[in-house]
């Protein structure tokens, strides 16, 4: 059995057809191979490395200038990864307010001048767990799959119908704000 298999989802696809598709989109192939988490580093700061990688900068798992092992909410991650952004890029949290405004950022991500990384719970999706940061890889739009790039090797990439991706991103990261999850948008 592989470690993905550990963590079935009704929610969650591995089909090894659609999965070869999503790599072949132009997004994703930038993002191979994938930085997953490990010792020096958690998921916010590994995504926002894949997502540096596959704008062709060099960096480990940890581009901040602060310590890699430390919860970030999605605002967090956004100040910090403008730190280190290429000068072209720009950063952003956007919050999509429906499951429609979500696939519109989904069809965005498969743009050359686009970049997601997702703050999700996993709760919604596998039963269980908490808050989490993933590069989104690009979307199929005719099948409606978003393309996660999960950075916990455990994991590994998976494909989401975009509703059950807005249901755990639209959870309550913050309860003295009451601000959702959502996306950093990178754009350039």
């Amino acid at each position: 059995m592989r470690r993905t298999d550990a963590f079935p989802s009704a929610r969650v696809l591995r089909s090894a057809a659609l999965l070869e598709r999503a790599w072949a989109l132009p997004s994703a192939r930038g993002y191979a191979p994938l930085l997953s988490q490990g010792f020096n580093a958690i998921c916010g700061p590994t995504s926002v490395a894949n997502v540096l990688r596959s704008m062709g900068v060099s960096t480990g798992r940890n581009p901040f200038r602060r310590f890699g092992l430390r919860a970030m909410s999605l605002d967090q991650l956004t100040r910090e990864s403008a730190e280190v952004v290429p000068a072209a890029w720009r950063v952003e949290s956007v919050r999509p307010p429906t499951v429609e405004a979500l696939r519109d950022e989904l069809r965005r991500s498969n743009d050359d001048d686009r970049r997601l990384i997702a703050n999700f719970s996993r709760a919604p999706l596998f039963g269980r767990g908490g808050g989490h940061h993933s590069p989104i890889g690009g979307y199929l739009e005719t099948e409606d799959l978003a393309f996660v790039l999960d950075v916990n090797a455990g994991f590994g990439p998976w494909l989401v119908q975009a509703e059950a991706l807005f249901e755990a991103m639209n959870t309550t990261a913050d309860w003295t704000t009451g601000l959702t999850r959502g996306l950093a948008r990178f754009s350039r």
